[in-house]
């Protein structure tokens, strides 16, 4: 963006300022009116020219402007000169026009192509296309009120010196888009991990719901927050200096080797609630010796250790090689040339549990490779206590608070014109004990509100699988899902279900890939006009009769033909049917799949059943329904 300044004539200096996000490489919305604004001095008269077109305005008392074209065809590169009255001028420089969709969420959305580039590897070298463009606002909380404007964020095209930095569901959306419709796609990224619904809400949105808006306040006091921000810094470092200095491991230098004859045995990878470890908190040594054959020896490899709960250091041979600080990134550390050698070599990894849940993630990789060979590194391995501690003390996410996330991040957006919404979040507010389904339709409504656009789209991602062994969340996720599925009744909605896109022992599947595509599915559908199928059966209705072993329930569906079930880790059997009888107990159902509907048997009184489920879990145990087209189906309840 060139900005020129220019004197007054009185030796005073003037300034034209647009918003960031009409800066060099922007995308603007091709189906609504072109919103073009900025800052100067109040009373100055102010033109801007947009390919050819010259609208007018002034800047008022406040020291704003505001100026809208007419809605533009998909197109460009353009150009933007805006100028005012006391010889002040900004050109903006390759402008196109285009679907631009604002993308939020907690960490699911917020992760990073960086984090999934392994699975990606031809994708991400292949990725150049100044038709996908990508506005990141950083994370930003501000309690006092909406910002008119981010205090971050730049236009960056998808190549492969940016594409790590891209948000991986929202690339793969937007690269779906752009191969269908042929249109410049802009993604405006607003997400943090760890954030609840209610943090990217007005208070407008969360009226009635007082506790929230209490707590809001309570953070909207400086002092205060300043204050949690320190108390945490404070507790965290004290807590591990405390655990460092008692730590044995530290000061034996178990770095190079665990001393021999009495540590402990422990088959690895294992969740410590099944070992001898259960319960426990501080920090523990891990020992494993292997051997490394002539022809790995001397050479650069990659150390996988999955993850773990919930901060590592790993050294091999002594040396330190990496080490990761909380619980979710894979553990991916490079061994230097030379370090490894022939024949026994130690890897030592000090492992520190905060609150008693410790773990190396099972079904996870655990090995360690170059180009001339692997090594398995599950198994035996030898441990002892470093340091016995009580957990951690709790954190205080000052950045997760009601209205914080909105008034920063998201409210500066709905000035500018956009396509549509893709929210990927829920993970968070599970155990928390506000209604979900309402929060959503708030959401829903004071977005349309803000963005002036009463069918402004709305696509989500249904949370996936996920085992409870792995989380303290046992049960929670399947109220959070049928939440989710009562919100895609909203009009202009469009729901994607991932319950066989999710990964039983991680919160944060790699697989963004094709959650992206499904929401842009949903976007071809209800946006661009696409034919074909884009969503799983859909439970419509059902009928109970009686049976010679109790009754059989027909339950019908649309978006159903060709009905399958299929699981790739867990056979084709369909195991995830249940009823609820009057008295509250749970009873499994048989399925058999038909033309446009399933049969359920089930060993009850025709007049006993309250509630009919499916998968109504925290993940399958059988193979999952889909139709032809490869959707699955939702997980449901549905009552009698």
């Amino acid at each position: 963006m060139e900005q020129i300044v220019h004197g007054n004539g009185d030796g005073e200096k003037t300034s034209l300022k647009l918003t960031r996000f009409l800066s060099d490489g922007a995308v603007l919305e091709h189906k609504k009116p072109v919103h073009i604004w900025g800052y100067g001095t109040p009373g100055a008269k102010v033109t801007a020219v947009f390919d050819g077109i010259t609208e007018c305005g002034e800047i008022g008392k406040d020291g704003r402007f505001d100026i809208s074209f007419p809605v533009h065809e998909a197109g460009g590169p353009y150009e933007l000169l805006v100028r005012d009255d006391l010889s002040n001028q900004v050109i903006v420089k390759d402008i196109m026009v285009g679907a631009v969709w604002y993308c939020s969420g907690q960490s699911n959305m917020d992760l990073m192509m960086d984090r999934v580039k392994d699975s990606y590897p031809d994708i991400i070298s292949d990725c150049a296309d100044d038709g996908i463009r990508n506005f990141k606002i950083a994370t930003s909380v501000n309690y006092h009120g909406p910002l008119q404007e981010p205090e971050s964020g730049e236009w960056k095209k998808a190549e492969p010196n940016n594409i790590l930095e891209f948000s991986a569901t929202a690339y793969f959306f937007a690269r779906k888009l752009r191969e269908k419709t042929g249109l410049c796609v802009g993604i405006l990224h607003a997400s943090l991990g760890g954030s609840r619904i209610h943090g990217w809400m007005s208070k407008e949105m969360l009226e009635g719901y007082d506790e929230l808006l209490s707590e809001a306040k309570m953070y909207s006091d400086d002092s205060y927050l300043e204050g949690q921000i320190r108390r945490n810094e404070l507790s965290f470092m004290e807590w591990h200096k405390a655990l460092d200095e008692k730590d044995e491991g530290i000061l034996e230098s178990w770095r190079n080797g665990l001393t021999e004859g009495d540590e402990k045995e422990i088959m690895l990878p294992a969740v410590f609630e099944e070992t001898e470890l259960k319960g426990f908190t501080g920090s523990v040594w891990f020992e494993k010796k292997f051997t490394v054959p002539k022809e790995m020896a001397g050479k650069p490899a990659h150390l996988w250790m999955g993850t773990m709960v919930d901060s590592d250091t790993v050294y091999l041979n002594g040396v330190k090689i990496g080490e990761t600080g909380y619980q979710y990134p894979p553990r991916k550390y490079l061994v230097p040339e030379k370090l490894l050698h022939a024949g026994v070599n130690t890897l030592v990894v000090r492992l520190i549990v905060e609150n008693g849940q410790g773990r190396w993630t099972p079904e996870k990789g655990y090995f360690l490779f170059n180009e001339q060979g692997v090594i398995d590194l599950s198994g035996s391995w030898g441990y002892k206590i470093g340091g016995v501690s009580k957990s951690i003390p709790e954190t205080d996410f000052v950045n997760w608070k009601a209205t914080g996330l909105f008034n920063a991040m998201c409210a500066p957006c709905t000035a500018y014109p956009v396509e549509g919404i893709v929210w990927y979040q829920g993970e968070e507010n599970a155990p928390l004990k506000w209604d979900y389904l309402d929060l959503t339709k708030r959401q829903i409504k004071g977005y349309r509100e803000l963005w002036k656009d009463e069918e402004l789209p709305y696509l989500f991602v249904q949370l996936p699988n996920y085992m409870e062994r792995y989380s303290n969340i046992s049960g929670k996720w399947p109220a959070l899902r049928e939440c989710q599925r009562q919100a895609a009744r909203e009009p202009h909605t469009g729901m994607i279900v991932s319950m066989d896109l999710g990964e039983d022992n991680d919160l944060h599947p790699h697989g963004k890939k094709r959650i992206g595509e499904r929401l842009a599915d949903q976007a071809l559908h209800m946006v661009y006009g696409a034919e074909g199928e884009y969503t799983g059966p859909v439970p419509e209705s059902f009928t109970v009769k009686e049976s010679s072993e109790g009754c059989r329930v027909e339950l019908r569906l649309s978006h159903a033909d060709g009905l399958y079930a299929s699981s790739q880790d867990k056979g084709s059997e369909i195991k995830d049917f249940s009823v609820i009888d009057v008295s509250g107990t749970e009873i499994s159902a048989e399925a058999m799949l038909g033309d446009h509907l399933i049969e359920l048997y089930v060993n009850v009184p025709k007049e006993s059943i309250s509630e009919i489920r499916y998968l109504y879990s925290d993940t399958n145990y059988g193979g999952l329904i889909y139709n032809s087209s490869g959707y699955p189906m939702s997980p449901f309840v549905i009552s009698k």
